[in-house]
């Protein structure tokens, strides 16, 4: 057995650490009177010690210890002094100052159960009224705590003036904690949520929950939310443990989703555990369900730790330096808990302490390992995004030197058609001259001698049959140039030629600020994919030329007949803008072309079996409509 230490309150010094010094007596006497006889039989020991009724009651026990104002006697007034404790959610605390003579004074009754009393706290620990020690009075301090589920906690005594200060300093540091963890966790939480990172969100609210936890552990919800209603204290406190449980579940779930989606499921789905034993927990609180509530925050753990092997799979890895970060901050949470679980950390790193250092090492690590992997996932993608929009300009190119390839192939067939019917028709003129020619020649050739009229009616017949040879040919070639034209090939779907012109304005239309859309289509059609595309080609381009604000949308419309729709918010044309422009080299006051574009097309869907139709309301747009052949 050993008795309790004396501790002495020197002038000057305003404060003195007791815990060291208490002794403890694990009983279940509820008598101040009993205890004291106790402690003066020298039945208190060192060394912390608890015992309970039963499994659904808290663990108490008896604490005492000596003091004696070692002040001077030199007539000065009684020096005062508080006792404050650190016992986070302790159910019950008794505080009792027995003097010399005999006399017990009861300095604190605190419970719980009881609502809440500012008179009785000093920031997030309890504190005692203050009471008068004369110079060289000894006392006893004698304590009977009902620890709740942190089994230790500490005591000192304090000057007034000291408390103050001290208050000061706790509200400081704990105002500076909560605030450093909510604008980390706001932060976290909006970046993840910009970046539609489900698993960034949801650590952000797991480790909402995890704040939670530490504010009750401080008793701040206690104070701020329902400071009239302690009842609700038990169900509020095992709910936020359960949440904690129930959150890591789905986080865990998924991270492992990425890799194994069927296994991802079945770990999400152990949250609904937590909530059955929230359930549980409302119906029978007590040490029971603190003690589930905790085996499943344990067992929530290695599901994170086996996520986080499947996270660490994934191809897309974060700087090394990042990684050796994030592995140095949970190694010092683990040890931080390893400290606190094994008795090692001392008064100077109780529980709450423990809590936030632990909450701050990993959320710095989430949030670094997180944000560092969706940097990395974003770059990859932009590389990706930017391989592709190269892809598609080269593939743009191709298509545009081909679509300009059959433009110049076009032109010069034309030239050539109108070539050879200008031949043909200057053939045609010559042969009316090379007829009276030869008739006046054959009045005046009588006189001739043979050898010349033969040899000039020779050179007439050649004469003659070069200019009746061109129009021959000319009339000849016409049915190839039109079956060339009209020839029906095969059936093919509408994407293809669309998702052309959608590569090749789409860069046109981002410059002009435009938004540009091409709607795909699996319809299939036969009409002539050379025709169909520049008919498509020349009103985009129209499209884009004069609209200045607003989009052109090009798509498809099912029906009989099928329809290919181009729908721009340009100026719009009244009827009389219309009708100009289906004629040849008419155009608008600002445009820069030759007038041949919308003439062009009417003539193309003329000439292919197709109908273009157009409607216009001036000031809000235009809409090009071109019904397509039936296929078979």
């Amino acid at each position: 057995m050993a008795q309790a230490q004396l501790v002495a309150l020197q002038p000057g010094h305003d404060v003195a650490d007791l815990e060291p010094d208490l002794s403890y007596w694990a009983s279940l006497a509820p008598k101040v009177s009993t205890a004291i006889t106790a402690f003066r039989e020298g039945h208190f020991r060192s060394g912390f010690q608890t015992t309970s009724y039963s499994a659904h009651y808290s663990p108490e026990t008896w604490a005492a210890v000596e003091i004696i104002n070692d002040a001077p006697d030199d007539g000065r007034p009684d020096d005062r002094f508080v006792v404050t404790l650190d016992a986070p959610l302790a159910s019950g605390v008794r505080l009792f100052l027995v003097r010399a003579d005999g006399v017990t004074e009861n300095l604190t009754t605190y419970s719980i159960f009881e609502a809440f009393d500012p008179v009785e706290h000093a920031v997030n620990r309890l504190r005692s009224p203050e009471f008068t020690l004369s110079s060289g009075e000894r006392v006893t301090l004698l304590a009977h705590v009902q620890t709740g589920p942190f089994p230790d906690f500490g005591m000192q005594i304090h000057s007034p003036d000291h408390l103050a200060e001290a208050s000061f300093r706790w509200g400081v540091s704990l105002t500076g904690f909560y605030s450093f963890a909510l604008s980390c966790l706001v932060f976290f939480f909006g970046f993840q949520a910009a970046m539609r990172n489900a698993l960034g969100v949801w650590n952000s609210l797991l480790f909402l929950v995890f704040l939670a936890v530490i504010g009750f552990v401080d008793g701040l919800l206690f104070r701020v939310l329902y400071p009239q209603n302690p009842e609700y204290g038990p169900s509020i406190g095992f709910g936020l443990l359960f949440a904690l449980s129930g959150a890591g579940f789905i986080v865990a779930g998924v991270g492992m989703a990425r890799k194994a989606p069927r296994m991802g499921r079945v770990v999400a789905g152990l949250s609904l555990l937590s909530l059955a034993g929230f359930v549980l927990a409302v119906f029978v609180p007590g040490p029971m369900s603190a003690i589930l509530s905790y085996g499943l925050i344990g067992v929530m753990l290695a599901a994170n730790v086996m996520s986080a092997k499947v996270f660490a799979q994934d191809e897309i890895a974060p700087p090394v330096g990042v990684v050796w970060l994030s592995g140095l901050a949970v190694l010092g949470a683990v040890a931080v808990i390893a400290l606190v679980v094994g008795g090692f950390g001392g008064r100077w790193l109780d529980a709450p302490m423990a809590m936030r250092l632990v909450f701050s090492a990993l959320l710095l690590a989430t949030m670094t390992v997180l944000t560092a992997n969706v940097m990395a996932l974003r770059k990859r993608h932009l590389q990706a995004v930017e391989a592709r929009v190269e892809a598609l300009k080269a593939e743009a190119e191709t298509s545009r030197n081909l679509l300009e390839t059959e433009r110049n192939y076009t032109r010069a067939r034309e030239l050539a058609a109108l070539r050879q019917r200008q031949l043909a028709t200057a053939s045609h003129d010559l042969r009316q001259p090379l007829m009276s020619l030869r008739m006046t020649f054959d009045g005046l050739a009588s006189d001739m001698k043979p050898e010349i009229k033969s040899r000039l009616n020779e050179a007439f017949d050649y004469l003659n049959s070069l200019a009746t040879g061109y129009v021959d040919e000319s009339v000849e070639d016409a049915p190839d140039d039109e079956t060339f034209e009209d020839a029906k090939p095969e059936t093919y779907a509408l994407f293809v030629p669309l998702g052309t012109v959608e590569q090749m304005f789409e860069g046109e239309a981002q410059a002009k600020g435009l938004g540009l859309r091409v709607i795909p289509s699996t319809a299939q059609t036969n009409a002539a994919p050379i025709a169909l595309m520049r008919i498509v080609t020349n009103l985009v381009s129209n499209a884009l030329k004069y609209t200045d604000r607003g989009a052109v949308l090009v798509g498809v419309r099912r029906g009989d007949p099928l329809r290919i729709l181009v729908v721009d918010s340009g100026p719009g044309m009244n009827n009389e803008d219309i009708a100009k422009f289906r004629q040849a080299y008419a155009k608008g006051d600002t445009s820069q072309g030759h007038g041949l574009g919308l003439s062009v097309c009417f003539a193309l869907a003329e000439e292919n079996d197709m109908t273009l139709t157009v409607t216009s309301t001036p000031g809000k747009g235009t809409c090009f409509s071109l019904a397509l052949p039936k296929s078979g």
